[in-house]
């Protein structure tokens, strides 16, 4: 990726702080990391296979929605995504490239389960 490009996204005002390492992934990849973070999908990098890498997402709580983003481990780029809008959710959403990924992120509702929820469906779930 290019430094100066790297460094302007992470100067950018507002840009949000992440807990995961983004080194050697582009910029577009960067954004869609804080966009899972902004989303509650607490993002955390997987164990790599073959050539991707994977950042595992799992929001807090059973009902809160988790899967996974496939990266290319030496492009940086985003593959695809599957993302599974809790236990009790019927079909999981995948998306194949970047935009297709970041529009997904988009349409996930942040989680009102926590820690420790024993309801029966997400609807019964209480912030």
């Amino acid at each position: 990726m290019n430094t100066s490009l790297a460094r302007a996204i992470e100067q950018a005002p507002g840009a949000a702080e992440t807990t995961v390492d983004l080194t050697g992934v582009t910029a577009y990849t960067a954004g869609i990391v804080r966009l899972a973070e902004a989303k509650g999908l607490r993002p955390a990098w997987g164990q790599p296979h073959g050539h991707t890498r994977r950042i595992i997402l799992d929001a807090v709580g059973p009902h809160g929605a988790f899967g996974s983003i496939v990266i290319g481990r030496t492009s940086g780029k985003v593959l695809r995504a599957e993302v599974i809008h809790g236990n009790d959710a019927r079909v999981p959403r995948r998306a194949k490239g970047t935009n297709a990924v970041r529009a997904l992120l988009r349409d996930v509702t942040p989680s009102a389960c926590r820690q420790g929820c024993n309801a029966e469906s997400s609807t019964a779930c209480r912030p």
